[in-house]
């Protein structure tokens, strides 16, 4: 006789409302009625080439959810053992200001500006500092690129796709 499992609803369904005569308190029990609804969604970028695709497909979201996008990009501090003799070469408030008009100038190439809701320039740990975003904004998808590292680089540099799809407060989405 075979025994009969019981099966577990994980993920973005287990906080699907169940049909029943009663839809209004339903509805009422879970903030998000439609968890398949993406409202607003996170894009981080470092301007690489697998950014920008990460970017067309939050662009393809827009499309099918009437989605708003948020940009951002972390610049990560620079650290030096001797900063007497390391003449910093541009103020952080220049850095971080080319940065947002970077993020602006790729939001009107790739985007609609109507699903333009902000650009955000954060200064810190990457995957650290794009969850809290994530968290702040109240985002409900994070779409972002990963860059492939393998072996001997991935060990060295860290996955910040890998971090993020761990520690943040929302779905996590990859493009390769």
């Amino acid at each position: 006789m075979k025994a009969i499992r019981k099966s577990t609803v994980i993920g973005v369904f287990a906080n699907t409302p169940k049909t029943s005569g009663n839809s209004a308190s339903a509805s009422a029990a879970s903030p998000r009625s439609d968890p398949l609804k993406f409202a607003r969604i996170l894009v981080p970028t470092d301007f690489s080439d697998p950014s920008k695709q990460a970017l067309k497909c939050a662009a393809r979201f827009t499309e099918q959810f009437g989605s708003r996008i948020t940009l951002v990009h972390v610049l990560e501090p620079v650290m030096s053992p001797d900063f007497t003799n390391f003449p910093l070469a541009l103020d952080e408030d220049k850095v971080q200001e080319a940065a947002r008009h970077r993020l602006l100038a790729l939001a009107k190439v790739h985007l609609k500006e109507q699903f333009v809701e902000g650009a955000i320039v954060r200064t810190g740990n990457p995957f650290h500092e794009i969850s809290e975003a994530a968290r702040e904004r109240k985002i409900d998808l994070i779409i972002m690129a990963t860059h492939g590292y393998t072996g001997v680089k991935r060990a060295l540099l860290g996955s910040t796709a890998e971090r993020v799809v761990r520690y943040a407060p929302c779905a996590v989405m990859t493009v390769r």
